[in-house]
C-alpha cells in the first residue's frame, strides 16, 4: 500500500487492491481512520483516532482532494 502523502504526521495511502469508492488509508500513531472522498469526504471506519486527529485528517484529505482523485485514478486506472 503505497504512501501517497505525508502531512502533519499522517500518512495517507491508497491500497493498490482497493475497490470503489475512492478511499484512502490514514495512518496516525499505530491508528488508522478509512475515509471515503469521491462525492464528499467523510469516515468510513475509525480505528483510534480521537475526535481532534479525525477532524485535522478530514481537513487534510479535503485540501488535497483533486490530488488523491488522480493518484487513485493512477493506480486503479
Amino acid at each position: 500500500m503505497p504512501t501517497v502523502l505525508r502531512q502533519s504526521g499522517f500518512g495517507i495511502k491508497i491500497n493498490t487492491d482497493d475497490r470503489a469508492p475512492m478511499h484512502v488509508h490514514v495512518w496516525h500513531q499505530g491508528d488508522v481512520l478509512i475515509v471515503e472522498f469521491e462525492t464528499e469526504v467523510l469516515t468510513r471506519d475509525n480505528y483510534g483516532f480521537n475526535r481532534r486527529e479525525e477532524r485535522r485528517a478530514l481537513e487534510i484529505i479535503r485540501q488535497n482532494r483533486d490530488f488523491l482523485i488522480r493518484e487513485w485514478r493512477n493506480i486503479h486506472g
